[in-house]
Parts: C-alpha cells; sequence; structure tokens
C-alpha cells in the first residue's frame, strides 16, 4: 500500500524536488550571512545560521500546508512582509559595515575569529531574514498551489515538506562546513574584514531593492 501510493506520486515528487533544489541555488540574503559566519565563526556557531534558515522555510511549508491561499489574501500582508524585510536587511548591512575590524588568529592548527557570537544569535539572524524574505514565502505558495496538485493527500504533501527542509538544512550544512574550512580562511585571512564589508553591502543593497522593487 505505502509502495504503491510512492510509486503514484514519484513523478510529483521529482518535479517538487527539482523545482526547490533549483531556488535553493539562487543566492539571497541567507547566503550572505552563511558566508560571513563560516568565515568568522567555528561550524558549531556558524550552523545556527543554517538551522534558523531552514526553521524559517518550515513556517512557510507549514503555512501552505494549511492553506496559505486564505492567508496571502489578507490586504497589505505582502507588504507589511516586504517593508519589514528589507528593514532588517538593511539594519543587518550597516550593523556589518559599522562593525570593527575582523581577523583570524591562526597558530596550532585552529583559526579563531577575534569576534564573538552564539548558536543562537546565528540561528536568530538566519531565521529573520528568511522569514522576513517575501520571496521565499511566494515560492512556497507556488510550489503548493501550481505543481503540487491540490488532490494530493495531506501526508504525501507533508512529506515533500519534510524532505525540503531537510534539503535545506544539509545544503547550508555543506557550504557552511566548506567556507569555514582551514584552506578557505587562509585565503581571507587578510581581507576577511573586506569581506564582511562586502557582505554588509550585499545586504543593504538586497533589503533597498526588495523595498523599491515592485
Amino acid at each position: 500500500m505505502v509502495i504503491q501510493m510512492f510509486n503514484q506520486y514519484l513523478d510529483e515528487f521529482l518535479i517538487v524536488s527539482a523545482a526547490h533544489f533549483l531556488a535553493l541555488l539562487s543566492p539571497g540574503p541567507d547566503f550572505v550571512l552563511i558566508v560571513r559566519s563560516s568565515l568568522l565563526f567555528k561550524f558549531r556557531i556558524a550552523s545556527g545560521v543554517c538551522l534558523g534558515v531552514s526553521l524559517a522555510n518550515a513556517f512557510y511549508i507549514a503555512l501552505c500546508l494549511i492553506s496559505i491561499q486564505s492567508i496571502s489574501k489578507v490586504a497589505g500582508l505582502y507588504d507589511v512582509i516586504k517593508y519589514l524585510g528589507a528593514a532588517y536587511l538593511v539594519f543587518l548591512g550597516f550593523r556589518l559595515l559599522s562593525s570593527k575590524s575582523s581577523g583570524f588568529i591562526i597558530g596550532h592548527g585552529s583559526i579563531i575569529s577575534h569576534k564573538s557570537s552564539t548558536f543562537f544569535r546565528e540561528l536568530t539572524s538566519g531565521f529573520m531574514a528568511s522569514l522576513l524574505n517575501p520571496k521565499i514565502s511566494l515560492f512556497y505558495l507556488s510550489l503548493f498551489t501550481l505543481v503540487i496538485d491540490e488532490t494530493t493527500p495531506m501526508a504525501i504533501q507533508a512529506s515533500y515538506g519534510v524532505w525540503m527542509f531537510f534539503i535545506v538544512l544539509l545544503w547550508d550544512l555543506m557550504l557552511t562546513r566548506f567556507i569555514g574550512s582551514r584552506s578557505i580562511r587562509v585565503f581571507f585571512e587578510h581581507f576577511i574584514s573586506r569581506v564582511e564589508k562586502v557582505c554588509g553591502i550585499f545586504l543593504v543593497a538586497l533589503g533597498l531593492n526588495l523595498a523599491l522593487g515592485h
């Protein structure tokens, strides 16, 4: 019975998986935050961004499962999310631009950033940046309304959601592990402060583009 149901929705699952992964490859505010945290902090701290981003995705997936169509019709809701998201990105960007110079202490086989953070702080940054990104909500709304058939059982749709959550989490963790590797950090050793400033500029630009875009 389970195998028969799996085979019945295999084609739909493959389409959903492909569309989701292609969207995952598109860089956004979450990618900028992952790059910055991966270069500055150890994996156990930087991974907080990954979990935060994944939880924000899970939030919108859950909304889709309980019929986000009705929520999306609330007057002005999209604009509220858009402008809050834009303001948050600009805030993050200016915070990076105004932060003190960063650097690494390299020795005894380890690389330590002068900056400090916590897993929870990085998780919060990743979660808020993704939660307030209206493009994510629109993507999942499109996916659940245009790609996934409305007759697909809720259990199957929920399994799609679980799959997408873990794919986002694993992909971001892989990026964090790669970017945070010793060889990559050593490469950026002498100009990490510039990288942080560039990340700040990108976040400000993304925020302004989000606020001024139509």
